[in-house]
């Protein structure tokens, strides 16, 4: 019998299912064993296995004729026949260096677009992120705003940061693949004024930092490996090594459900030089396709960062 769920219940299932499959293994020394490397080139480790296992698992027992594409297996069809309804752009961890140190910064994160060859960011029509180790879950649906809900059931409601001032932001940055030196000279003095009246974190989650947007414990949530790639690209053999023989950036992958979520509760979300995401294609982890991020509680402290963030860059000698 075909399944008869909204896609909403859907998203909602299938991350509570892998977080149930995935949590027993946090902290434990099998979640931390290298297995092999994902599409899109990142290391896999064993609990990425097990999450890739729960996502097929929950998909044919409830008989969802949906595709899915997720970090380790790219695109695939479980039920195979018919067309899908849709596609589901799947992280089952994301944050898995936070989940193998048991730490609370990992989410899975899904997210649903129409099916079609080609989906991009603006495609996507509802998004859920359920933390692993904490109890709250993230909800979206394009042009009906943001929920947060309790584990009770209970809603709370998004609480933006009213930050406008760059020194008094907490904030978080990425740094996986790139060489760390030069990703902070590339972020310039504005990093060092916000150490201690604000906060700077490196999370390892790009999904699980962005909710921290939309729960109002941090500001900002920047990620500038790829502008620095691309203004650089002498850098290559240097990211290259760094990556483990391979360049690693953002994927689409990583925050298509939670740009919606930071997007629905009133968030800015543009790339690394300030344009827009949407059209970002959300099945492409080549070179090409790399993203970069910025991201606001509001307009005015995205445009204020902007301005640091062109000025270092121009500024900026190796």
């Amino acid at each position: 019998m075909a399944c008869t769920l909204h896609p909403v219940e859907i998203i909602c299932g299938l991350a509570q299912h892998v977080k149930a499959a995935v949590t027993p293994h946090l902290g434990t020394w099998r979640a931390r064993r290298v297995t092999g490397i994902a599409a899109s080139g990142d290391a896999t480790f064993d609990i990425d296995e097990i999450a890739e296992q729960a996502v097929s698992q929950y998909l044919v027992e409830n008989e969802v004729n949906v595709a899915y594409y997720s970090e380790d297996r790219g695109l695939v069809h479980p039920l195979g026949g018919s067309e899908p309804e849709g596609i589901l752009i799947i992280d089952p961890i994301d944050g898995t260096r936070g989940a193998i140190a048991g730490f609370e910064a990992c989410v899975v994160s899904v997210a649903w677009t129409a099916f079609k060859a080609q989906p991009v960011l603006s495609d996507v029509q509802y998004a859920a992120l359920a933390e692993i180790k904490g109890s709250r879950l993230f909800l979206a649906e394009r042009g009906a705003g943001t929920q947060i809900r309790e584990a009770d059931g209970s809603s709370v409601p998004a609480a933006l940061s009213p930050q406008t001032e760059i020194p008094g932001m907490a904030w978080a940055t990425e740094v996986v693949g790139a060489p760390v030196d030069l990703v902070f000279k590339a972020l310039g003095g504005f990093a060092s004024q916000t150490t201690v009246r604000g906060g700077l974190f490196i999370l390892n989650s790009s999904a699980f930092e962005l909710t921290r947007l939309v729960s109002g414990q941090l500001a900002a949530v920047v990620d500038i490996r790829n502008r620095l790639l691309r203004s650089h690209p002498q850098l290559k053999p240097t990211f290259t090594e760094y990556g483990g023989g391979r360049l690693l950036s953002l994927y689409g992958y990583d925050i298509a459900a939670a740009a919606l979520v930071v997007q629905e509760a009133g968030g800015i979300v543009t790339d690394a030089w300030g344009r827009s995401l949407a059209n970002w294609n959300l099945l492409d982890t080549t070179e090409a396709n790399f993203g970069s991020l910025v991201a606001c509680a509001n307009a005015e402290l995205h445009s204020k960062l902007m301005a640091e963030i062109d000025a270092s860059f121009a500024n900026l000698t190796l």
